[in-house]
């Protein structure tokens, strides 16, 4: 997980119009910049959350999520990292942190103009219909078993490169066969 700090995601400060998580904040600017990747970046966490009121260090640090979330999307390499928990979490913390990031990026594709109508392929609304299902973990009690670890690992995988298929297709590169030349 980042390294970065937002005192106002801690659970006394949370505000109901605002994120409740890091993996929700990150989920909600990816979904922010699937619709948008020309956002604003000094304003873009006031296009999602109204009521979000970060302090000066906080600003500095949604700079930075920003800049590291779009560098990401953006890499050949394909390099994002989720905002998730470390491995020797518990799984369920890790799973509610996955269920956070994914009702984040729904609420973000939301807010920036997704709607029912916006034509996608279908794998990319098989993709979002797994993660509105993802979504939907709610205090999670599990029986160990032997694969969780491995499942959990392929689950953050799948959501980590549907985002790029996302991102990818919301936000086309354009062709050097598309420029217009005056």
């Amino acid at each position: 997980m980042s390294q970065l700090y937002f005192p106002s995601l801690s659970p006394e400060n949370i505000t109901e119009d605002g994120p409740s998580s890091m993996a929700e904040l990150q989920g909600a600017l990816c979904g922010l910049l699937c619709m948008n990747s020309a956002a604003n970046r000094n304003t873009w966490y006031t296009d999602l959350f109204e009521d979000y009121q970060p302090g000066e260090e906080e600003k500095q640090n949604l700079l930075g999520l920003f800049d590291e979330t779009i560098q990401s999307l953006n890499s050949l390499d394909f390099d994002f990292q989720l905002e998730l928990p470390d491995d020797d979490a518990p799984l369920g913390s890790r799973l509610a942190a996955m269920s956070d990031w994914c009702q984040g990026l729904v609420f973000g594709l939301g807010v920036s103009g997704l709607t029912n109508e916006t034509e996608l392929p279908a794998d990319c609304q098989e993709y979002l219909t797994d993660v509105l299902q993802i979504g939907q973990i709610d205090d999670v009690e599990l029986q160990p078993r032997e694969n969780d670890d491995n499942n959990y690992e392929e689950l953050v995988e799948y959501l980590r490169m549907g985002l790029f298929l996302l991102y990818g297709e919301l936000q086309p590169v354009a062709s050097d066969n598309a420029r217009i030349e005056h």
